[in-house]
């Protein structure tokens, strides 16, 4: 049975979530949709300690924390303002900024609320993560980062990101996007898009024993139809006569980069090359849920309580090909 999201503009927000109470209350309810279930001993009762924010089970007496394996794990900020930066970062097509909700939110230091913010994005990320592409996929690959000597596929200073987007066709036969997936490569060769078809579910089989990832829609650059052969994909080329006709022969794909150049840009003035995965992550998940505005919140939320935590210390120390 399809999971049911509850649909909140910024008033019914406002509203809902003005207190941590109240917040409380929602992520209690998020995490245990059919009352509590004990992880020790799966008793379904237990006492709330409330100060402590601890279920103590009734049965096993195991406790367990309100934000345990959640993203707010261990957090010493207050679960209100948690909720405040997911709704803008849910709602936000354009990225919100991190100096912005620090000062909005009045969070002490601007290293707590750039925590808050990856956490989120490690939600976002990891909740794609699950889902897999089906049928014709358009791709293509652009380059994100300062200017270098060669422009490019050459270039020695940006990073290569592949971009795939899924399509289908409505009710009156139009193509139309689907989902969007983006991804931080070493380089544009074959063996980079073979790992990224993979990564899209390329291999995955129907009931009927097809495979659910069907052709590819690309430029000409040989590494997309080699890897599409070694693939067992259908290689629909695009002869590209002049770069600049690349936003009309593949339109979709070019759409969600130009976004993700937009929002990098304007809200966040640039991104660094280790972090810039987590940027693409969080406007694909919004893209690919557009369907959904007013769930967007409640979604987020799901996600951010379905995902474990990662810590300052994780994050600066990341690797940024993942």
């Amino acid at each position: 049975m399809a999971q049911k999201y509850t649909e909140y503009s910024l008033i019914e927000f406002q509203k809902c979530f003005s207190n941590n109470q109240a917040c409380e209350k929602h992520l209690i309810a998020q995490r245990w949709k059919t009352g509590f279930l004990c992880p020790q001993c799966g008793h379904k009762e237990a006492w709330y300690l409330k100060n402590r924010k601890l279920f103590d089970c009734k049965r096993c007496r195991f406790q367990t924390g309100l934000t345990a394996g959640t993203i707010f794990h261990g957090t010493k900020v207050p679960l209100v303002k948690w909720y405040w930066l997911i709704y803008r970062m849910a709602m936000d097509k354009v990225g919100v900024s991190v100096a912005e909700m620090q000062r909005i939110l009045e969070i002490g230091q601007y290293k707590t609320a750039w925590l808050m913010a990856h956490k989120i994005r490690k939600a976002m990320a990891d909740r794609d993560a699950a889902y897999s592409l089906a049928g014709l996929i358009e791709m293509d690959e652009s380059f994100f980062g300062p200017k270098g000597s060669t422009r490019g596929r050459g270039s020695e200073r940006k990073s290569t990101v592949l971009c795939a987007v899924s399509l289908y066709r409505d009710k009156k036969g139009k193509e139309r996007p689907g989902f969007a997936h983006m991804r931080v490569v070493d380089n544009a060769a074959a063996d980079s898009v073979e790992n990224f078809l993979d990564r899209l579910g390329c291999g995955i089989r129907t009931n009927e024993g097809n495979q659910l990832l069907e052709a590819i829609r690309s430029d000409g650059w040989k590494s997309y139809g080699k890897a599409a052969k070694n693939k067992e994909l259908q290689h629909l080329k695009v002869v590209l006569r002049d770069p600049k006709s690349a936003g009309k022969l593949l339109p979709w794909v070019h759409r969600v980069i130009s976004n993700v150049k937009a929002v990098i840009r304007g809200s966040h003035r640039g991104v660094s090359e280790k972090h810039l995965q987590s940027y693409l992550s969080e406007v694909c998940y919004r893209f690919n849920r557009r369907f959904w505005e007013k769930e967007l919140f409640d979604r987020l939320v799901q996600a951010c309580i379905s995902t474990e935590s990662i810590s300052y210390y994780e994050l600066v120390n990341i690797n940024r090909k993942l």
